[in-house]
């Protein structure tokens, strides 16, 4: 089992009420990849350019991700963002956003890995989704993600990708903004209505909901006392989810559970500053919160 993901790899520059970083190794993609890491074999496709630093790259290959996929592009800038928190976290300025290698890059999928079991295609051009979704041969599951920008640029394009994935990851203002809709349930709907299969609805601090056609879910956040940068976290739980699911047989009893598994990795993502946290997190402590979520929201029926 492997799975792909597709997307960006960056170096941020972030703020928050607790710190500041510059060059901080960040990223749809890398969060992904190194969530997915704690389930099953990860596959990045993603470029950076000539001012990559050798060490970032030296720590994803430590997390045993396969990086024949991450080209470095010739006289080419690795994409930058950079943003401030507000101080209860829940909103951020935008600082900038510099696509450099990522405005003009067209990924081709390395030898064999069209054979990749599973897919998840971070925030990009939606184009690009849609190419690399059908590169593939006989994926058992994908999922796409997208970002305000393409939402804005290139809507319809947005849609089309993904009505082909089996999974859609969007966080609430991206849910209301596709869907005209103010309520998340109704926002859900909105999106299954315009031909998406499955929705996950990713709400920050509160956790997700999932939404499909036979199904209906919302998994908690966990909660934490400190947070140190919320960065990552949505791309942390797709991966996470995804991961799970390529080792599973794929079913509605084991969507709910690849959801806490979701949440129970962003929960940790947010402890450091981007990816940090999750560059030294060991399976042990995921299982550990994992059981402290189902103690979280267990009960017994009422008779």
């Amino acid at each position: 089992m492997t799975l792909l993901v597709s997307g960006w790899v960056a170096l941020d520059e972030i703020e928050t009420p607790v710190s500041r970083v510059e060059e901080s190794l960040g990223g749809s993609a890398t969060c992904a990849a190194l969530a997915a890491t704690h389930f099953t074999d990860v596959r990045l496709l993603a470029a950076v350019g000539e001012d990559f630093p050798t060490a970032e790259r030296i720590k994803m290959e430590g997390r045993g991700i396969d990086l024949k996929g991450l080209r470095t592009i010739e006289g080419g800038q690795t994409s930058r963002w950079g943003a401030r928190y507000s101080s209860d976290m829940n909103t951020r300025d935008t600082l900038y956003t510099h696509l450099g290698v990522n405005a003009a890059w067209n990924p081709t999928l390395p030898k064999t890995w069209e054979n990749s079991s599973t897919a998840f295609m971070a925030a990009g051009e939606p184009a690009t989704q849609i190419a690399l979704l059908e590169a593939l041969t006989s994926p058992r599951a994908t999922m796409v993600d997208t970002i305000q920008i393409y939402i804005n640029t290139a809507r319809q394009d947005v849609i089309a990708a993904m009505q082909q994935a089996d999974f859609v990851s969007v966080n609430e203002t991206e849910a209301r903004q596709l869907t005209g809709k103010a309520g998340i349930a109704k926002a859900g709907q909105a999106l299954l209505e315009t031909g998406m299969h499955a929705a996950i609805i990713k709400l920050g601090e509160y956790g997700a909901v999932y939404a499909s056609r036979d199904d209906y879910f919302v998994a908690p956040g966990y909660p934490l006392k400190n947070v140190v940068d919320p960065t990552g976290a949505g791309d942390t739980f797709a991966g996470a989810f995804l991961g799970y699911l390529d080792t599973v047989e794929i079913n509605p009893a084991e969507v709910r559970r690849a959801m806490i598994y979701g949440s129970t990795i962003a929960s940790f993502a947010v402890e450091g500053f981007g990816p940090s946290r999750l560059l030294d997190l060991t399976h042990d402590e995921v299982e550990q919160r994992f059981k402290e979520f189902h103690l979280l929201t267990s009960f017994k029926e009422v008779k």
